[in-house]
């Protein structure tokens, strides 16, 4: 053996080899067992960061374990089109460029699309095998094949026979800079510290965060059962605002917090969304006082045109002014942002494509337990989240990704009116219509110009990856998926999604294990972003410790649900250290290979464990031996309920202070004897071992006696 271990040379050399042996390749025609795991698909344009490196390490793990166990394994990989996403970096590539998506049309704008997105994904792709992952790469989809059109297809049909889809404008979150709505998956929280205003409205005195959107009052709310209000509720008050005197009611709703400020709020139904659902309850009007750019409009008076913060400070001084502005205090409270560009989200009412969740929601809470969590208190965040789940608003503005396959007829709907599914001049289809409309009899077709929500398709993922609506052999074998796994925060509503469409359509959960895996972050508690500098790139982990070391650091982060904190040279400590632990093992396979003392290693076509256990005379034999079982049931333990961490600890800890440490040393005077069980624990701490650190394993268990073209394929100790 070489004195130093090449490692790129052992990652490039392995990796060829399991490919081209076909130890990814998953046989749906194969006797054995079945284990399936889903890889959530990373979007076309993004590079391989340290979440990814996170996941696609778990998953390889999971499948490695379970190849070793006997199962029929397939682990397959996808990619996201990512519409907004995409959508957003081309055109920014474009404006450099001095041209836009107008400016080339839809139909050049697409045909640059497809040529970006196999840019993006030939340079990005290649990446997400380095951490060694034994996906089936011949079976990799991407949610623009055909195959996913079929199924987003049958499920926008279906539900629109089961008049489970409606168009009409109602309350959406909306991003004024992506300029398109977004749903809860593509929202994130920030805490925020800002102002919490106190507004004299007639007699009372209210608290808001948004005086700018005072202009779109149309009354005022208290809780019925708060007894400092009670004998108001119902009566007019003539209130001032800032573009004159209006008159207003109070009304009583139970959704109204008694606790906050002073128990009275300000009621803006075309702004936010329990604003809304009071109005609803009341028959409020409502006004828009927020356009689709974010900027205020015509009803702000003076302040119009002007964006929201901006306005904001504007109408401070005057709100003072005219007494209407009492008092002023500090407020921490959590702001809705777009995930993609951080910008503040605006709950406006827009004309929109809906689906109506109920049946769905309903369905999924009955059945909901039989999905495993891991961590098990996420069954009940997502429970909580699915029973006040809103109708889901699947249009987009955008040109990438699936066009919704409704088509109008000039001639009997030229405003594209869609009450139901038996509205006149109205079709659905994939592809233009060649029939014509059964109201005029005429074929004067056109498309909705609207995009279906990326998350239409995504959230099929589970099913159309294996074929789904056609029943495939892939299907009938591998669905359920065995395990699935994603980060917590808002990606478990994508969790949710797959779970409530796959029982709507298949009437089967998605998958049987579910594993949120907890977020690394900065040692502030940060997520990692370009903005803040904070980022860590794998690749350059990768490149200085090797594959092996820096999964092994990633697994000591991978507590189900459990976030930790790194930072460069935090996480260059923890992959420096399996880096030297990987220098342990091979001097540990020097040892036991070249430094043998003429001792003979057996070129043995069988071999017995048994036989090594009856040779195993001396009682550091016979303690190695019950410490190595004590591992196999440890390690095997915790890989089964998910906790990789707790099994790299234990191997960590078995094989550099029991056995290099203590073992190994009081064999160094009695060699020929202690052979034997030398390979025997060694060869098994590295099956053990292979599932958490792939390279090393496979250069190692090479060299020693063993069965078999390669560790991918050893039989799991027991």
């Amino acid at each position: 053996m070489d004195k130093v271990y090449n490692q790129q040379e052992v990652e490039n050399k392995w990796y060829k080899f399991w490919e081209d042996e076909n130890y990814f390749k998953a046989t749906p025609g194969d006797s054995k067992k079945p284990y399936s795991l889903l890889m959530p698909p990373p979007n076309v344009t993004g590079a391989l960061h340290l979440g990814h490196a996170m996941q696609h390490s778990i998953l390889d793990a999971i499948a490695r374990f379970k190849g070793m166990q006997g199962f029929n394994v397939l682990l397959l990989p996808g990619v996201d089109h990512a519409g907004i996403q995409f959508e957003g970096t081309l055109n920014k590539l474009l404006e450099k460029e001095g041209t836009s998506k107008y400016k080339l049309g839809r139909e050049e704008w697409l045909k640059r699309a497809w040529k970006f997105k196999e840019e993006s994904y030939n340079s990005v792709s290649a990446t997400w095998r380095t951490m060694g992952l034994s996906a089936d790469w011949s079976r990799e989809v991407f949610t623009l094949d055909p195959k996913v059109a079929k199924a987003v297809l049958t499920e926008f049909k279906t539900f629109w026979e089961q008049d489970l889809i409606y168009k009409g404008a109602y309350i959406v979150q909306w991003c004024p800079k992506d300029a398109t709505a977004i749903e809860d998956v593509e929202v994130e929280y920030e805490e925020r510290k800002e102002k919490l205003y106190y507004l004299k409205y007639g007699p009372f005195t209210l608290a808001t965060a948004r005086p700018e959107t005072k202009f779109g009052d149309t009354a005022m709310a208290v809780n019925p059962n708060d007894k400092r209000y009670k004998n108001d509720i119902g009566k007019e008050f003539e209130i001032e605002t800032l573009t004159g005197m209006r008159k207003m009611k109070l009304v009583g709703d139970e959704a109204i917090d008694p606790k906050f400020g002073t128990g009275v709020i300000k009621v803006t139904p075309g702004h936010s969304f329990v604003d809304y659902e009071i109005g609803k309850r009341h028959n409020l009007p409502i006004i828009h006082v927020i356009d689709k750019t974010g900027r205020l409009t015509e009803i702000a008076g003076k302040y119009a045109g002007m964006k929201v913060a901006e306005a904001r400070e504007a109408m401070l001084p005057e709100l003072r002014e005219k007494g209407i502005l009492v008092k002023e205090e500090e407020y921490t409270h959590t702001v809705p942002v777009c995930e993609r560009c951080k910008t503040v989200v605006e709950p406006i009412i827009s004309e929109e494509w809906f689906v109506s969740m109920q049946p769905l929601a309903q369905k999924a809470l009955k059945r909901i337990g039989e999905v495993s969590f891991a961590p098990k208190n996420y069954q009940k965040i997502i429970s909580d989240w699915i029973k006040n789940i809103h109708d889901w608003c699947i249009s987009r503005p955008l040109w990438w990704g699936y066009q919704i396959p409704v088509w109008y007829c000039l001639s009997c709907n030229p405003t594209h009116q869609v009450a139901n599914k038996s509205s006149r001049g109205v079709i659905i289809s994939q592809n233009k219509p060649t029939e014509n409309c059964s109201s005029c009899g005429k074929q004067d077709w056109v498309q909705d110009e609207q995009l279906l929500d990326t998350w239409f398709s995504s959230g099929l993922w589970p099913m159309a990856t294996l074929g789904w609506p056609e029943n495939t052999v892939e299907f009938e074998k591998y669905f359920p998926w065995d395990f699935e796994i994603s980060a917590g925060e808002i990606k478990y509503l994508w969790i949710a999604r797959m779970i409530m469409l796959s029982l709507h359509f298949t009437d089967q959960i998605p998958f049987k294990n579910m594993f949120f895996h907890g977020m690394i972050r900065d040692l502030q508690g940060r997520k990692f972003s370009k903005s803040l500098g904070n980022g860590i790139d794998p690749n350059e982990l990768r490149e200085q410790w090797g594959t092996d070391a820096l999964r092994m650091a990633l697994f000591s982060y991978s507590a189900p649900g459990r976030d930790g904190r790194a930072n460069k040279q935090t996480m260059d400590e923890r992959a420096k250290n399996f880096r030297n632990f990987g220098t342990k093992l091979w001097n540990i396979g020097r040892f036991i290979i070249d430094m043998k003392s003429n001792v003979i290693l057996n070129e043995v076509k069988e071999i017995d464990s048994s036989t090594t256990l009856r040779s195993a005379q001396n009682d550091n034999d016979k303690q190695i031996l019950e410490k190595l079982n004590k591992t196999i049931k440890e390690v095997t333990k915790n890989l089964e309920t998910f906790n990789l961490h707790l099994a790299t600890e234990t191997l960590y800890e078995f094989i550099w202070h029991e056995f290099a440490d203590k073992y190994i040393e009081s064999t160094k005077n009695r060699r020929e004897q202690a052979q034997p069980v030398l390979e025997h624990v060694f060869r098994t701490c590295l099956e053990l071992l292979h599932p958490f650190m792939p390279f090393i394993t496979e250069e190692l268990w090479q060299k020693i006696p063993h069965q078999g073209k390669s560790i991918m394929a050893a039989a799991w100790p027991e």
